[in-house]
């Protein structure tokens, strides 16, 4: 995979964590959307992605395994949230603190097979640090940890990883020349 091709990667993942955490957070204020909704939709369509992108380029990442995982889990929890009437919620609410430390298992992987080739790559190690004080939050509060805080938590780390995959795309691609 070139360079450019990768950066490219980056740079669409990030725009898509940015759109996806600010559609979860803003959108149910100014709209007519359940929080609960732009939670499923947002977690099916990542995880999503992820499953597909972890395929496409399986021949070019060590993790893509854990990365087809993580999709896995976070597609379908966002499908178990359609069904939160009939599933029970703490279930659902345990897999996205696996989610969350899963992520920061391969935020932690990402960073170190890219560190070479990434300016600002430590920051994707703090990303990592700060999924999983996210997983152990969700999972130390399970019995009482509802499922909007999942939803904040899940949001405000698209918003922060789309941040982090774009200033590491733009300090990559502009600086360096």
């Amino acid at each position: 995979m070139s360079e450019s091709r990768f950066l490219s990667g980056v740079l669409t993942e990030g725009i898509l964590l940015l759109v996806l955490g600010l559609g979860m957070l803003i959108l149910p204020k100014v709209t007519m959307l359940s929080f609960g909704f732009m939670m499923c939709l947002s977690f099916i369509i990542y995880g999503g992605y992820m499953v597909i992108n972890a395929i496409i380029t399986r021949n070019f990442s060590r993790h893509f395994l854990l990365n087809i995982i993580v999709g896995i889990i976070l597609f379908l929890s966002g499908v178990m949230l359609f069904l939160v009437s009939v599933l029970d919620a703490m279930v659902i609410t345990g897999l996205f603190g696996v989610y969350f430390i899963l992520k920061s298992l391969s935020s932690s992987a990402f960073s170190i097979q890219t560190r070479k080739t990434l300016n600002f790559w430590w920051m994707c190690m703090f990303l990592a640090i700060l999924e999983l004080m996210f997983g152990i939050a969700v999972i130390v509060l399970l019995p009482t940890a509802a499922l909007w805080l999942t939803g904040v938590l899940a949001g405000m780390d698209f918003i922060f990883s789309g941040m982090v995959y774009m200033n590491m795309y733009i300090s990559t691609k502009y600086v360096q020349g």
